[in-house]
């Protein structure tokens, strides 16, 4: 007979979730993820790239003008990821 593997995954799954370092890296990925949705489709195809890195949000870009009209909307930005997280994970905008 085979085992219901379900619960045991579960309870990897939960203990996962308690390691401070993964849930850090987990809440970072969902920011990267509605950042994306927050700056929107258009404006997306001009990012090199984004990561975040002890709490600072650096986006790549590959347009000066884009660079400029972005550093306008920092805390726009900040607050609503921010807040669609329910956590503080941005502090800081970095344009380069």
């Amino acid at each position: 007979m085979k085992r219901d593997n379900t619960n045991i995954i579960g309870d990897i799954v939960r203990k996962l979730m308690r390691n401070p370092k993964l849930a850090k890296k987990l809440d970072e990925l969902d920011a990267l993820n509605i950042c994306k949705e927050v700056i929107g489709e258009k404006l997306n195809k001009y990012i090199n790239d984004i990561i975040i890195s002890n709490g600072k949000l650096i986006i790549k870009l590959k347009s000066a003008v884009l660079r400029n009209e972005l550093s306008y909307q920092k805390t726009n930005i900040i607050t609503k990821v921010n807040n669609k997280l329910g956590k503080e994970i941005i502090k800081e905008i970095i344009l380069k």
